[in-house]
């Protein structure tokens, strides 16, 4: 058993390695905003090798010029996180699907990111929107937050209002990590959201005589850091799952999904995640694809026939038999 001491100097390197990795990818995205200026502005003069104007030479139209991009692009972002919340439907063809699972209905919410920018209100509107599906169930998966449960924590309750037949689940991500004690956010969700957390763990559904299986893992990210009790473990959460059963995995980072591919021998039916916001959180877009195995929609194993669902929205996926070719 670790003594006080201990734990408190277990958590304070925990919060040194989760300071260090989050300024760490601050400076590196700092960093490349500045080589895309730089190299939006090379562009430009090289498009204008002959252009001796005063003002569109002088170091004020420069920084004016910069000035204006960066409001440009700040107002982008808060108009993107603003704006009203949407849903696609996506249908998902299964092996071997029992007929009693035909039409088996989930709604996937993933990086709402509750916070300064996104509030009650628009969590009161994504919760009116989910319910009017009439899901059989509803998963989270991840990046649900972005601040303190002393801040924000009351931003989190409308999700208590969530309504399925089948309950609510939701796997941490990674942002989850980034903000004071991540037990105190899991507490909060459990106690006051009425979310059920999935931590390396599995929840057996049943519909007739058939078994869906929801299981859930701790965010690819817990494997950089020393948190007690807190690493990925997909092998444990499918333990849970029958044999026989329709596995469905929560996964907030699509790039787990090649990992746990190669440890896991139970069959995945559908791995659902989020964590890239269709690539347009990156500053050179065209290269969120070499950065991630799985970018955005509904993506297929050839092999194992496991299907991958990305998102970054709401996404209302309807379960079908696969038809025979």
């Amino acid at each position: 058993m670790l003594n006080k001491a201990d734990s408190r100097n277990s958590r304070n390197r925990a919060d040194r390695e989760k300071t260090s990795y989050v300024s760490l990818s601050k400076y590196a995205h700092l960093v490349a905003f500045i080589f895309a200026a730089i190299c939006f502005e090379k562009c430009i003069l090289l498009f204008l090798p002959n252009c001796r104007h005063p003002v569109l030479a002088s170091q004020s139209f420069h920084t004016f010029a910069a000035l204006i991009l960066a409001l440009a692009l700040t107002f982008f972002g808060v108009a993107v996180a603003k704006r009203s919340p949407t849903v696609k439907v996506v249908d998902v063809f299964i092996d071997n699907l029992p007929p009693e699972l035909d039409g088996f209905s989930i709604v996937q919410l993933t990086d709402i990111h509750i916070g300064p920018t996104v509030g009650k209100q628009r969590i009161e509107k994504i919760v009116t929107l989910t319910n009017s599906l009439n899901p059989h169930a509803i998963t989270i998966v991840g990046d649900l937050v972005d601040g303190f449960t002393e801040h924000i924590g009351h931003q989190v309750l409308p999700l208590s209002r969530l309504k399925s037949r089948f309950g609510v689940f939701y796997v941490t991500g990674n942002h989850e990590y980034y903000h004071g004690d991540v037990n105190e956010w899991i507490d909060l969700f459990r106690k006051r959201a009425n979310l059920t957390v999935l931590r390396n763990e599995a929840r057996v559904l049943t519909s007739g005589h058939r078994s869906l299986c929801i299981a859930g893992v701790d965010d690819l990210y817990t494997e950089k850091l020393s948190i007690g009790g807190h690493k990925m473990d997909a092998v444990k959460a499918l333990n849970g799952c029958p044999d026989g059963a329709v596995n469905i995995l929560l996964v907030h980072q699509p790039n787990a999904a090649t990992r746990i591919i190669a440890r896991v021998k139970k069959h995945i039916d559908l791995i659902l995640s989020g964590h890239t916001h269709g690539g347009q959180m990156y500053i050179f877009w065209p290269f969120a694809y070499l950065r991630n195995d799985y970018l955005h929609g509904l993506y297929s194993e050839k092999v194992s026939g496991m299907q991958i669902c990305v998102s970054s929205r709401i996404v209302h996926l309807k379960l079908h038999q696969k038809p025979d070719n």
